[in-house]
């Protein structure tokens, strides 16, 4: 069997190694049109920032460590420029040689991620103005800030790599902006848990300008000014476009794969698109939601390696599935971790669910244990049949493992009164008796009596 992937990273990788596992004999090749094979893009910020000092620390496989270690072979810096799904065929172009040819295949997987968004904007193609997506990005951040010992930078987007960035770039001790079109920072949380973190940033000297989007970038060759769509004029080195990111579908609607309603790749739960013998996995396709069984795209990381998992099953015929998600993220921003799960208190309202909230601030651990510190939990329950809908948490230790027991609560349908129930570990460095999670349910349960 002739197996070809589009794309590396997580879900390629992923899938082909799987796949390789399950049929030993099949010849599987990842075309990959970056020189990085595998990377962990959610270490790029660190990198920058010189708290992950050596670039090979990002890279998960390099092309020859992957073929040593995995069997599929690797072509880096190759290019799909078309899929040909009636003669079972793709266009290949190697970019070094500026070559084309077309090979054949069996089976055929894309994973072909997400791209960032740029802006049809007056200037966008000024030089100093970047964006960030894999580590050859993040070579020319790094080596632009290295190189010209900027003063000020303005992020445009304040999502969680806008975010990400900012903490990065206050190692460089910058003047930094950031400008959000939105009326509030990570508008994946709900506005009274953004405002924490905006707070938090404000106290580290950042400038937050939310309900205002770009609208130009001046400057003669390089970028020196950042006009706001109010009339602002913001002096700037650089610019980050963190905008956000799309799915990266143009080969798939070529080749009239059916996308999905969200504007990603419509996949079965066995990662199968609508042309025969077509997969597809990752950042590249949308996803079934856990609560509302309704299609979403969200671009996680976690997300493309599990898919990679039943792709590469199913290409050997090996019965599994991938049931959907429940958009679980954590980011650290600062001195901040930053969590959720399930649905916002918005989000849930949207989909027509009578909600109750609880939102209390809990120890990490017991008081009198040194680094005793407060932890911001939100709580979303269902009004009527009292599960969990969803949670968000922030606060600088013990967030990770919170969200972590909520996701599973959620995951399992459980109702808020019975987190009181869970048999949580305690100790005095790690908790207390009674968990904040488990008085926020029982807060919320109370709400609905």
């Amino acid at each position: 069997m002739k197996i070809i992937v589009i794309g590396g990273v997580a879900a390629g990788t992923s899938t082909a190694a799987k796949a390789q596992r399950e049929l030993p004999k099949a010849e599987i090749t990842i075309f990959e049109q970056d020189s990085d094979i595998s990377y962990s893009g959610c270490g790029l910020p660190y990198y920058i920032s010189d708290l992950i000092e050596k670039r090979e620390d990002v890279i998960v496989y390099t092309p020859e460590r992957f073929e040593a270690r995995k069997g599929p072979r690797v072509e880096a810096q190759h290019t799909v420029k078309k899929i040909i799904p009636d003669k079972k065929q793709v266009i290949v172009k190697n970019v070094l040689q500026n070559t084309e040819k077309k090979i054949t295949y069996d089976k055929l997987v894309i994973a072909t991620g997400a791209k960032p968004i740029v802006p049809r904007l007056a200037g966008v193609d000024l030089d100093n103005i970047f964006t960030l997506r894999n580590v050859n990005s993040a070579d020319r951040i790094k080596e632009f800030i290295t190189a010209n010992k900027p003063q000020k930078a303005v992020i445009i987007g304040g999502g969680y790599i806008g975010l990400e960035m900012a903490e990065s770039l206050l190692e460089y001790e910058l003047d930094i902006t950031v400008v959000e079109m939105a009326d509030q920072l990570l508008t994946n949380f709900d506005r009274d848990m953004a405002e924490i973190i905006e707070e938090n940033l404000t106290s580290k000297g950042i400038k937050i300008i939310t309900n205002d989007g770009a609208s130009e970038f001046k400057g003669e060759q390089k970028v020196n000014t950042v006009v706001t769509q109010s009339g602002q004029e913001i002096e700037t080195d650089f610019v980050l476009l963190a905008i956000g990111v799309e799915p990266n579908v143009k080969l798939a609607k070529d080749a009239n794969i059916e996308l999905g309603s969200t504007g990603a790749i419509k996949v079965n739960k066995q990662m199968e698109t609508s042309i025969s013998d077509i997969y597809a996995a990752g950042d590249c396709v949308e996803n079934n939601h856990l609560i509302t069984n309704n299609p979403v795209w969200i671009p996680l990381g976690s997300t493309a390696n599990k898919q990679g998992r039943v792709a590469g099953n199913s290409l050997a015929e090996v019965e599994d599935s991938f049931d959907g998600i429940l958009g679980t993220a954590i980011t650290k921003i600062c001195n901040l971790a930053v969590a959720r799960t399930g649905l916002t208190a918005r989000e849930a309202k949207k989909e027509g669910y009578q909600i109750v909230t609880s939102t209390i601030k809990a120890g990490n651990h017991a008081g009198y244990y040194p680094g005793y510190k407060k932890i911001n939990i939100k709580l979303i329950v269902d009004e009527i049949t009292g599960k969990i809908l969803g949670a968000q948490i922030i606060g600088e230790t013990g967030v990770d493992k919170r969200i972590d027991v909520l996701a599973t609560a959620i995951y399992n349908e459980m109702k808020a009164d019975e987190l009181i129930d869970l048999d949580l570990a305690y100790a005095p460095p790690f908790s207390v008796p009674k968990d904040g999670i488990m008085i926020a349910g029982l807060i919320a349960n109370k709400k609905r009596e």
